[in-house]
């Protein structure tokens, strides 16, 4: 919890930096505009983005998000599934051939009922991690590659599973934006769905022990 808020402190002081030395404006207008102008070049550095979030600990989510604010609902779905099939294929393979055991054993202790769970409920645990907003999605993706899950079913879950954020994020964000009952609404969404799937989540805890 710590580290997360320690990198949730440093993007906030590198956007700072960005803006108070006018690299980086936050006016949607002239972000628009410059998507408009260059909307080749902007999907391109949108896709790089998902290539190296994980690099940079930049949550897939906050990527959804952006790209529903910045291209149109349909562009915006297309692009974030492409980059959430790029970024997790990466950790699949990165799991795969280029993980040692220390790495591993380190993630284990960690979150010591992630791969327990994995190995009992296999594809089934993968969903409820992807469609949980509190779990940490790219561990379960790495430790689901680590236990054996195939890349094809692995990939599949997870694009269809995240299909609900992605329609969250590029048709509901942009028309609830600007409204108070939209935001509402956005945030008890996610508050009902994380209640949810931890209390699932739990369960499988409680029928596997």
């Amino acid at each position: 919890m710590k580290n997360k808020f320690v990198i949730l402190g440093l993007w906030i002081l590198a956007i700072y930096c960005l803006k108070e030395f006018d690299l980086l404006s936050l006016d949607m207008n002239d972000l628009t505009e410059f998507i408009s102008g260059h909307a080749k070049y902007a999907m391109l550095l949108f896709l790089a983005l998902w290539a190296a979030r994980l690099l940079f600990f930049i949550p897939g989510v906050t990527l959804m998000f952006l790209g529903g604010i910045c291209f149109d609902p349909i562009i915006s779905i297309l692009l974030s599934m492409g980059g959430l099939f790029l970024s997790e294929t990466l950790v699949y393979i990165f799991s795969r051939r280029f993980a040692s055991k220390k790495t591993i054993q380190f993630l284990e202790r960690k979150y010591p009922d992630l791969k327990t769970l994995l190995e009992a409920y296999n594809y089934k645990f993968l969903a409820l991690g992807m469609i949980c907003p509190v779990a940490p999605t790219d561990v379960i993706c790495f430790l689901s590659a680590a236990v054996g899950l195939k890349y094809k079913a692995y990939i599949i879950t997870v694009l269809i599973s995240n299909i609900p954020l992605l329609i969250l994020s590029s048709f509901v964000v942009i028309n609830f934006s600007e409204s108070f009952a939209g935001i509402a609404l956005i945030i008890v969404s996610f508050i009902f769905v994380t209640i949810l799937t931890v209390r699932i989540w739990n369960s499988m805890k409680r029928n596997f022990s």
